[in-house]
């Protein structure tokens, strides 16, 4: 079996997925083929280490900017490569970019089975019919799914892809990566240089609209108000985007603005001592289908503050509150200055005492489980394309 899988940019999460993956296909014999579209993506300006790997990787168009090519290129690139590798079955993230349909048409064409990636939530935004339609008929090319929870397999039943046809385990980090990492910046005599010393919330997020940070900041304010700036926890908020200056704008408005810090966009590596230190994380967006943030910041043992909005707040945040954290409403400001001041009213053994559940919950879905969860996917299309007769997954 030669799978092709395909993203548009190989980042860390990707090389963790793909790793595990391909060490599972080649139990059976098989082989995987990452096909990356594009060298760099704007959108999520990462670097990710390049090494011997037990998969195979091409660039469609290397040292090329994604957001730069035009569909027609990156479809014909796809069908190209495509014929030219001729794998046994694809497997493509979302339904949405031009290769990615493109390796979906070839995949039905030659008869072999096609693997949906998705984390899409029906909550992620508005719904309209006319556009549920497109989607639903685009999805019957496709004869299984590899999705992040329960949420995005419901939204995917929605769409027509029966709920047999459907593993989960698709949004994983390299849990082990980001503990050990974090773990030795605490036992480290410099770990700490430059991270607050007073305790604080740690978010990490693209500054862009979604991710609510206005609302955030104003929450945080409050929260600052209640408890006196004597006793208020530190607001860190990491990372860069086209907010930025729209953020900083309301921090100045605040009037918190001498409790948060900003250390800017940090690759991954950077990111150990925030998370290292941190009291607590927390991410407050109204629309987020996963939040791989969260698996993050849990794999580094912290308790967690979630908007209810966020894909992964049914997995790693649980109910009853305090399990591994709190959920939120992230449209309510007084909500989010709510969960700030319960966590941080929390003592120090409860903390920690939910840190460890997180990173226990988020141990059972890292790259491992996203190796199974595709594979599982792979024999159920498989199971599929060799039903003579049989309606594709539509």
């Amino acid at each position: 079996m030669k799978l092709a899988i395909s993203f548009t940019n190989l980042g860390p999460y990707h090389l963790a997925r793909l790793r595990a993956a391909a060490a599972q296909l080649a139990t059976r014999g098989g082989r995987l083929i990452a096909i990356e579209t594009a060298g760099i993506e704007r959108r999520y300006p990462w670097q990710a280490e390049h090494r011997d790997e037990l998969f195979d990787r091409m660039v469609l168009f290397p040292g090329k900017v994604l957001e730069d090519l035009t569909d027609q290129d990156c479809a014909l690139a796809m069908e190209e490569a495509l014929d030219r590798h001729h794998p046994d079955a694809v497997a493509v993230s979302g339904y949405v970019r031009p290769e990615v349909m493109a390796a979906a048409r070839w995949a039905r064409r030659m008869g072999r089975p096609s693997i949906l990636m998705s984390e899409s939530q029906e909550i992620d935004r508005p719904r309209q019919w006319w556009k549920e339609a497109i989607k639903r008929r685009r999805l019957r090319v496709f004869d299984a799914a590899l999705v992040g929870g329960a949420s995005h397999r419901s939204y995917l039943e929605t769409l027509g892809i029966p709920r047999d046809r459907i593993a989960m385990g698709y949004n994983a980090v390299d849990n082990a990566a980001f503990a050990n990492r974090a773990e030795g910046t605490r036992r480290s005599a410099e770990g700490r240089n430059g991270v607050p010393e007073r305790p604080y919330f740690l978010s990490v997020c693209r500054f862009a609209e979604e991710k609510n940070l206005p609302a955030l900041i104003e929450a945080y304010g409050v929260y600052r108000q209640r408890v006196g700036r004597a006793n208020a926890w530190d607001l860190v908020l990491c990372g860069g985007g086209p907010q930025e200056l729209t953020v900083q704008r309301v921090i100045t408005r605040s009037g918190g603005g001498q409790g948060i810090h900003r250390p800017g966009f940090l690759q991954e590596e950077e990111l150990a001592p925030w998370y290292a230190f941190a009291s607590c994380f927390v991410l407050a967006s109204v629309s987020e289908p996963w939040g791989l943030v969260v698996n993050e910041a849990a794999a580094c043992g912290l308790p967690l503050l979630v908007s209810d909005r966020v894909g992964a707040a049914g997995t790693l945040v649980p109910e009853p509150a305090g399990t591994t954290g709190l959920q939120f409403d992230p449209t309510q400001v007084e909500a989010i200055a709510d969960a700030l001041a319960w966590m941080a009213s929390r003592s120090p053994e409860e903390r920690e005492s939910m840190g460890q559940r997180a990173a226990e919950i988020v141990g059972q879905w890292g790259p491992e489980r996203f190796g199974t969860g595709l594979l599982e996917a792979l024999d159920r299309a498989v199971a599929v394309r060799s039903r003579p007769g049989l309606r594709r997954a539509s």
